[in-house]
C-alpha cells in the first residue's frame, strides 16, 4: 500500500484485507468511524480492505473547504486504492452518501456503491420549518452561528438515544457524529446536494440504497429521487421499519451492515461471471458476403 494513502494527512483508518477489493467508508458530514456501526468489522471477516480518507473540510477538525474539495479527495483516493486493488466500492452514510453519488457520477469504474440514508432533500419529519431559510440568511451575512444535534438523535433505539445524549452534552464523539456543525459546512453540504442532483444521470454503478420509511431527516423521497435519476442496471432498495436516520447504528443495524456486505460480494461475483464470459466467447467477425 502506497505511504501516500497511509498518511494520516489522507486517511483516518485503513485495514488491509487478503483479498484484492477495497472499501471507501463515507461517514456523515464531520462523522467518525463509530458512525459505521458494524460495517468495518464485517468488511474485515470477509477479508476486504476498507479505509476511511481524511477529506478537508468535511471530516471533523479539517477546517472549511469548498465541497468541490470534498469530491475532488475522494475521487483522488479511489485512484489512489485503485493502484493496488482490483476493484473499490463506496460506503456513505448521511452526507456520506450523497457524496458517495458524487464521486460515482465522476468515475465510472467504481464497483458498488451502497448509499445508507442519502441526504438530497431535507423534508424528514424532525426538520425544523425554518430549515430551507438557512442559505438565505448565511446570504445575508448572518454566519456566526452552529446547527446543534438534538433529540432524537437520528436514532430509534432509547439506549442508544441516551448515550448520545450524554455524549453530545460532554461535546465527545459518538456515533452520532459531530454535535455542532458550523454554518458554513452547512451551506456547502447544500450546494454538494444540488450538483448531486444534476450529475444523478452519470450513476452507471451497481447501487444499493437502504433507507429508514421513518428517517426523520430525510424522508422516503430521497431514495425515489435517486432511483428515479441514476442510470445503473442494478438496483437494490431495502427500506426499514424500525430506525431513523442513522440506521448503522440503530435497531436494525445488523441487517444494514449485513446487506451491505453482501452486496458487494454479489457485485463483486457479478463482475466476475461477466469476466469470465467474455473470455470464454470466440469473437464474432461478419464479413461481407461477397468477400473471398
Amino acid at each position: 500500500m502506497s505511504d501516500a494513502i497511509l498518511n494520516s494527512e489522507h486517511c483516518l483508518v485503513f485495514h488491509q484485507g487478503i483479498n484484492d477489493h477495497a472499501v471507501i467508508l463515507l461517514p456523515g458530514l464531520c462523522g467518525s468511524e463509530l458512525e459505521m456501526g458494524v460495517i468495518p468489522r464485517l468488511l474485515k471477516q470477509s477479508g476486504f480492505s476498507y479505509a476511511i480518507p481524511r477529506i478537508k473540510g468535511y471530516s471533523a477538525h479539517t477546517g472549511i473547504t469548498s465541497y468541490k474539495n470534498w469530491i475532488d479527495d475522494v475521487e483522488q483516493f479511489v485512484i489512489d486504492l485503485m493502484q493496488t486493488h482490483s476493484s473499490i466500492s463506496l460506503v456513505g452514510l448521511s452526507m456520506g452518501a450523497t457524496l458517495s453519488l458524487a464521486v460515482a457520477a465522476r468515475n465510472a469504474k467504481i464497483q458498488s456503491l451502497s448509499v445508507l440514508s442519502p441526504v438530497l432533500i431535507f423534508d424528514g419529519w424532525s426538520v425544523p420549518w425554518y430549515q430551507p431559510l438557512l442559505k438565505a440568511i448565511y446570504l445575508l451575512g448572518f454566519r456566526n452561528w452552529h446547527h446543534k444535534e438534538t433529540a432524537p438523535f437520528g436514532v430509534k433505539n432509547l439506549e442508544m438515544r441516551k448515550r448520545i445524549k450524554k455524549a453530545v452534552e460532554s461535546n465527545s464523539v459518538s456515533e452520532l457524529g459531530a454535535a455542532h456543525l458550523p454554518a458554513r459546512h452547512l451551506i456547502e453540504s447544500l450546494k454538494l446536494i444540488e450538483e448531486t442532483k444534476k450529475e444523478l444521470p452519470s450513476v452507471n454503478t451497481d447501487i444499493l440504497i437502504i433507507h429508514a420509511i421513518d428517517d426523520e431527516t430525510a424522508s422516503p423521497k430521497n431514495p425515489d429521487l435517486i432511483l428515479d435519476s441514476v442510470s445503473s442496471e442494478t438496483r437494490r432498495t431495502i427500506w426499514l421499519g424500525n430506525s431513523y436516520h442513522i440506521i448503522t447504528v440503530d435497531n436494525e443495524r445488523e441487517i444494514v451492515a449485513n446487506e451491505t456486505v453482501n452486496f458487494i460480494m454479489q457485485s463483486i461475483k457479478k463482475q466476475e461471471i461477466l469476466r469470465e464470459s467474455n473470455l470464454n466467447t470466440s469473437s464474432l467477425i461478419i464479413r461481407n458476403r461477397n468477400e473471398s
